[in-house]
């Protein structure tokens, strides 16, 4: 430890007593030179003009004015929050943006302090949804530290919204349980809350529920408010569950409500578990039925199975197997073919090692599905700071 050291004397070699008889003597002024030289009669007749001065009110006006300026110069005086920067949220159309795949994507989960505006204010520019990842935890692989945008839920809107963007834009969401959750995740941001009070979603029945009550309040939203400019988000899709070959039954629902070449429907599909049980645990003919689906289907982002682990479900092999699965995709998806969109969950799943991270080891709780939401706005939406 480094010894403290001590502050300067501003008289060395003076000892106390001197000072004070020096201060005692020495005429001390807090003015110019020509205003402490006036007489006591000048100095009267200065407070008095002054005082008659002050006694307009204009003249109080502008007084506070320039108080109010000097506090607002000063950022560690000022009461008032600094102005937010405006920034511009644009809508990324196929094939969107790519953040990435594999292990550039590892991340590691944490929780941060919320930021405020100064230190003698508790308020925060960030909005409920954003507090609350920075809260409940956020995953951010080092490529994406710059750029990755955490989402308020008036970034979303404007971002998804076909009135703000002036497109024709629908989010449909399709596949097994793990879409049904982040269809759930994103209506939490988007509607500014947590639905049934954040409950867990432990089996499908509740699962279902809930997903019944995210999709009933969007499409409330969005057709009892005057000039509503929320966007269209709805899980459609339990025929891409994979229980049935993806190529027939998720086929058929695509082109069912298929907006054409001119819309902007965005298509977010993800199965891969029930096709390798149906495929008889084969992972080489899970990965053939998923790339031949890819080749075959056009404007989709696919979202990657998440890390399994070991349980009374979900066994050591099947787990390997997963993984094997999930590796078999990454050549035939984005970044390697930006035709193919992705959407990748698999590292930051794997990740999560916290106690509520998971309740079965293989669905995620609440804030996992809406950081997978926070990566898909990513994938979809581009904020520009003005």
């Amino acid at each position: 430890m480094l010894p403290m050291r001590k502050a300067e004397d501003p008289h060395p070699h003076t000892t106390m007593s001197a000072l004070v008889d020096r201060n005692r003597h020495e005429k001390i002024c807090a003015f110019p030179e020509s205003r402490c030289n006036r007489t006591p009669r000048s100095r009267w007749f200065f407070g008095a003009l002054m005082v008659v001065l002050l006694s307009f009110p204009w003249i109080r006006n502008v007084t506070s004015l320039l108080s109010e300026a000097q506090d607002d110069d000063d950022p560690a005086t000022s009461k008032k929050p600094p102005h937010k920067h405006k920034r511009s949220v644009r809508f990324i159309p196929y094939p969107h943006k790519t953040l990435g795949s594999g292990t550039s994507l590892q991340c590691q989960w944490e929780t941060r302090p919320i930021p405020i505006v100064n230190n003698t204010s508790e308020e925060s520019f960030l909005d409920f949804t954003q507090q609350n990842a920075y809260t409940e935890g956020i995953c951010i692989p080092n490529t994406l530290n710059e750029t990755l945008h955490i989402f308020s839920t008036e970034d979303a809107i404007k971002c998804l919204s076909s009135k703000a963007q002036n497109r024709d834009i629908k989010l449909l969401f399709a596949g097994d349980s793990y879409m049904k959750q982040l269809t759930i995740g994103l209506a939490d941001i988007l509607l500014s809350k947590h639905i049934r009070d954040d409950e867990q979603m432990r089996n499908a029945v509740v699962r279902q529920e809930f997903l019944s009550t995210a999709n009933h309040e969007m499409e409330k939203r969005r057709s009892e408010e005057e000039n509503s400019t929320f966007p269209y988000v709805e899980y459609v899709g339990p025929m891409c569950y994979g229980k049935e070959p993806l190529n027939k039954t998720c086929r058929e629902i695509i082109n069912k409500l298929d907006g054409g070449n001119s819309s902007d429907y965005v298509w977010i599909i993800g199965s891969g578990v029930h096709i390798y049980r149906r495929q008889n645990q084969v992972v080489s003919a899970t990965v053939q039925e998923l790339n031949n689906f890819l080749e075959t289907t056009d404007q989709i982002i696919f979202v990657s199975p998440p890390f399994y682990y070991p349980s009374k479900e979900f066994t050591d092999q099947l787990v390997r197997d997963q993984a094997e699965v999930y590796r078999g995709l990454l050549p035939n998806v984005a970044p390697e073919n930006i035709a193919h969109p992705f959407l990748d969950v698999y590292e930051l799943t794997r990740a999560c090692t916290w106690k509520n991270c998971s309740y079965d080891r293989a669905h995620r709780s609440r804030f996992v599905n809406r950081w997978k939401a926070q990566m898909l706005l990513n994938t979809l939406c581009e904020v520009e700071m003005q």
